[in-house]
């Protein structure tokens, strides 16, 4: 499954744990979240796609 935040040039981690954090050198981007939800599957959480698309509809 692609991701808006895992596109090519891009990298960072999601982890298992309910944080991730990616940066996009393209856009000068760091994006970091924290949560206090472990994941339950290998698919991100909702939030995780929402704090994604959120963090790039605001560079618009």
């Amino acid at each position: 499954m692609d991701h808006l935040y895992t596109g090519p040039g891009r990298f960072g981690w999601a982890g298992g744990l309910g944080t991730t954090a990616y940066t996009d050198p393209s856009e000068g981007l760091v994006g970091v979240l924290f949560t206090q939800v472990a994941m339950t599957s290998p698919v991100p959480p909702k939030v995780f796609e929402d704090f994604w698309t959120t963090v790039y509809a605001s560079i618009d």
